[in-house]
């Protein structure tokens, strides 16, 4: 199952030409707000020369590349926490995505209105911010009293330590500090898994910027790298991405390279999406078929295997492991087996970057 990235941002930022560079789709980009009404959604593969070069040595079948799901939603201005703009419909569906891409107006266009009448990222950073922060807010007043009333009538009750970590939760967002940057342990944060707060999802801003401040991003993208990290940046000319996306892959590369860029915005922030949720890829070779398998970093051999079917995960007997770097080094499969290469490994081995997998499990 794809991963779920929702592209927000204020109207008129450039969020459905992200998407449209993105998927290759035609989804409507106008000069009004609300032009996005219903969420525009494309799967996406993610780039991976190292599936390629896999697919070249062991000639399989089938080959089939992880992927990732963008969503575009629709504009939120200020007030959407109180049900300005389309409110709740917008909120909703932020709730629904496992990461969150914020797009940043950063180049002037007098045919191109801005919902807050300049070009400000800074001041559009903190608008949704603090809508996203009373909107969590909102949910955890809301969940308290239940959990509260649980806790008194069960002290001992499971939902005592979800009531800890929510009040630390209200503390933190009433102080307007979004839940990711809280200090929280593993099990703190497992415990607010089912709230979906909006302010703990991974947030990586997109500077959508003119072709002339190409390939840094200029004055606008350094003002936000220096505001929330330059990590959680990466500048995109979101314009001229819809029109590469129409070129041929040579015409790309030419165009590319007068740039000073090596790869399309595009697959940048497809890369880039992959790493903010901290994610690894692993493969299977098995029926002449190839694939690439999504994971997040630290997965243990057992849940690598369920990812692939929950009958693996219960009858996991071992793994057998070998790197692609080794494979593609050697040759062959054969080959890496004749030379002792191929590792056997438990249940709780730790899934690597690059590993090619084969699980034995009793049916």
């Amino acid at each position: 199952m794809a991963l779920n990235i929702g592209i927000l941002g204020l109207p008129n930022v450039g969020k459905s030409t992200l998407f449209n560079a993105l998927t290759a789709s035609q989804a409507e980009a106008s000069n009004y707000p609300f032009c996005t009404v219903e969420p525009n959604v494309g799967v996406v593969q993610v780039p991976d020369d190292r599936l390629q070069r896999l697919n070249a040595l062991l000639n399989p079948d089938k080959c089939t590349a992880t992927t990732i799901r963008f969503v575009d939603i629709a504009g939120l201005v200020r007030g959407a926490s109180r049900g300005e703009g389309l409110g709740n419909r917008f909120l909703h569906t932020v709730r629904e995505a496992d990461a969150l891409i914020h797009v940043l107006r950063c180049f002037a266009d007098d045919d191109v209105a801005h919902v807050e009448g300049d070009v400000d990222p800074l001041r559009d950073i903190d608008t949704i911010e603090t809508e996203l922060l009373l909107a969590d807010l909102e949910a955890v007043e809301r969940a308290l009293p239940r959990l509260e009333k649980v806790v008194q009538t069960q002290p001992q009750a499971p939902e005592r330590a979800e009531l800890q970590v929510l009040h630390q939760a209200r503390e933190g967002l009433a102080r307007g500090v979004p839940v990711r940057s809280l200090e929280l342990e593993p099990e703190a944060v497992k415990a607010l898994r089912g709230h979906h707060l909006l302010t703990s999802k991974p947030m990586l801003y997109v500077t959508n910027i003119h072709e002339d401040d190409l390939p840094e991003g200029g004055a606008s993208t350094a003002a936000v790298a220096a505001a929330v990290g330059t990590d959680r940046v990466l500048p995109v000319a979101a314009q001229i991405e819809s029109e590469v996306v129409q070129l041929s892959l040579e015409e790309r590369q030419e165009f590319l390279s007068a740039l000073g860029l090596e790869k399309t915005g595009m697959e940048r922030l497809i890369l880039a999406g992959y790493e903010l949720l901290n994610l690894i890829t692993f493969y299977t070779m098995a029926h002449a078929k190839l694939q690439a398998w999504q994971l997040p970093r630290g997965t243990t051999a057992a849940r690598a295997a369920g990812r692939i079917h929950s009958d693996m995960e219960s009858g996991f007997i071992r793994a057998e492991v070998v790197s692609s770097d080794e494979l593609l080094s050697t040759g062959s499969m054969t080959a890496v087996r004749e030379k002792g290469r191929v590792r056997t490994e438990g249940r709780d081995y730790l899934i690597a970057d690059g590993d090619v997998v084969h699980f034995l499990f009793k049916a």
